[in-house]
């Protein structure tokens, strides 16, 4: 006896493997989906609103400790009369390094988990985030540059200020990010300060090799470094096993 009378003259769904395929070459066929080109986002629009996104996903206290950090050089360059330049040197790098290293995986990302099942390629959203947090203690390092260049007086230049911390900010985040992906944030904060420590070093009379402080400084040499971590970071991003995660299941 039929008990769902009302469901006679209904074709029976086909096969559960097939129910997708189905309803795609039904909707292909009667225009379901309508004009795809009618629904397209311009790639300016779809990369802004990614930004959007990334920035509501991000914890609150990147932004909070590099303000901070930025906000005790100023404080301290004021009070002390330390050299500018020394100050800047040192802050700067501290807040791209360490906010970079926690950009990648799920040890810092409240929402992994989500990201992960979603079409966007691993590579943009990092790309995405580099950009936000970086981006942020750009203008932070560039606002402190200027508020120390006029408190300095004229002998103290904006661009004397960011020569002195551009070069080591873009390579020690470079290296942050990368050591992030192939391994682990808590191990590129780590390798961050430690490297950081050896870049403080080089402001004292201590003998630091001459190689060292030709890194760290602001030529071609450190810009370049700083540019292949960067862009190998993010190509292996979705591609490598991280070492964090033995026998991890982890395609691109």
């Amino acid at each position: 006896m039929n008990r769902w009378p009302e469901l006679d003259g209904v074709p029976a769904p086909p096969p559960a493997d097939q129910i997708v395929p189905a309803v795609l070459r039904a909707s292909a066929v009667d225009g379901g989906l309508g004009d795809v080109r009618a629904h397209a986002v311009s790639a300016p629009r779809r990369a802004w609103q990614l930004l959007v996104v990334e920035a509501r996903l991000l914890n609150p206290r990147v932004w909070a400790a590099s303000f901070a950090v930025m906000a005790v050089c100023v404080g301290f360059s004021l009070v002390k009369g330390v050299v500018l330049e020394a100050v800047l040197s040192l802050g700067a790098p501290l807040v791209a390094g360490v906010g970079v290293a926690g950009l990648y995986g799920p040890e810092r990302d409240r929402a992994f988990e989500v990201v992960a099942v979603t079409p966007t390629s691993p590579r943009v959203l990092l790309l995405a985030r580099v950009t936000l947090v970086f981006g942020y203690d750009l203008a932070l390092a560039l606002l402190t540059s200027a508020v120390l260049a006029m408190a300095g007086g004229p002998a103290t230049g904006v661009a004397t200020l960011v020569a002195a911390w551009l070069g080591p900010m873009a390579l020690l985040a470079g290296l942050s990010l990368l050591l992030s992906v192939c391994w682990h944030p808590g191990g590129a904060t780590g390798v961050a300060l430690a490297v950081w420590s050896v870049l403080a070093l080089s402001h004292t009379d201590l003998p630091i090799p001459p190689e060292v402080r030709l890194i760290w400084s602001n030529g071609p040499l450190t810009l370049g470094l700083a540019v292949l971590l960067t862009a190998a970071a993010i190509a292996l991003a979705g591609r490598v096993e991280p070492m964090r995660r033995g026998g991890a299941t982890h395609r691109p």
